[in-house]
């Protein structure tokens, strides 16, 4: 007899979304049954033998590298079919980079669908862009092999190029990162800026020395001090 295959952590994230659509649709013992063995592939104890603690980078530590950690809170405010087929082709899109998605959504604590698909470009920018780094980190390897006199000079010229165009293309990967967690931002503020004015006096004391500060009221009615320099009133 087959043994059953377990679910990997990527397929319980998205029996959860499908959950959401069965119980939408009234199924709702279906439901509750999906979400149930989701959450047991989901916990982390389900995946190792040993103590989970978190290692360095404030990550979790899993005493079994070949499995991945997988608490993930979900946030269910509103029960239509819109909203469920949204979620999962959401999450069905993030495709290899799903389990970084669904963290940065739950990192920014995402309150809305536009908040979640802007937290799922974060993690493939994210990814991306560490993807094309680490090709060209490779390609400069073999550019050093070649300046050693242990490649061809055709093959080293090769690497040196398509190590430029991989570095580029990770610059405008973190590049679009920046640009996003920016838009993050103006999405939580509602596009408003808060632009601060500093009024500054420039005043001329003794020996022709400027100093420049806020203005100062002083405490006589006779006196006004600007930049630590007192004029005194008529």
């Amino acid at each position: 007899m087959t043994a059953q295959k377990k679910p990997t952590v990527e397929e319980a994230v998205l029996s959860q979304s499908l959950a959401d659509i069965h119980r939408v649709e009234g199924k709702t013992a279906q439901a509750d049954g999906m979400d149930a063995a989701a959450l047991k592939v989901l916990d982390p104890m389900a995946h190792v033998t040993g103590p989970v603690t978190i290692g360095r980078g404030g990550e979790v530590a899993l005493a079994d590298r070949n499995s991945y950690p997988g608490i993930i809170n979900t946030v269910r405010e509103k029960q239509d079919m819109v909203t469920a087929r949204a979620s999962h082709a959401r999450l069905d899109l993030t495709g290899n980079g799903l389990l970084m998605a669904v963290d940065a959504a739950d990192s920014i604590k995402a309150g809305n669908s536009l908040e979640k698909m802007l937290a799922h470009q974060l993690a493939a920018l994210h990814r991306l862009g560490m993807k094309f780094a680490a090709k060209a980190e490779t390609l400069l390897g073999q550019v050093d092999l070649g300046i050693s006199g242990n490649r061809p000079a055709h093959e080293t010229q090769a690497a040196s190029v398509e190590a430029s165009r991989c570095a580029a293309t990770a610059v405008r990967a973190f590049g679009g990162y920046a640009e996003a967690m920016l838009a993050l931002d103006r999405v939580r503020r509602g596009g408003k800026q808060t632009v601060t004015v500093v009024h500054q006096n420039v005043a001329v004391g003794p020996g022709g020395q400027a100093v420049v500060a806020g203005a100062v009221r002083g405490r006589g009615s006779r006196g006004k001090r600007t930049g630590g320099v007192r004029k005194n009133g008529p």
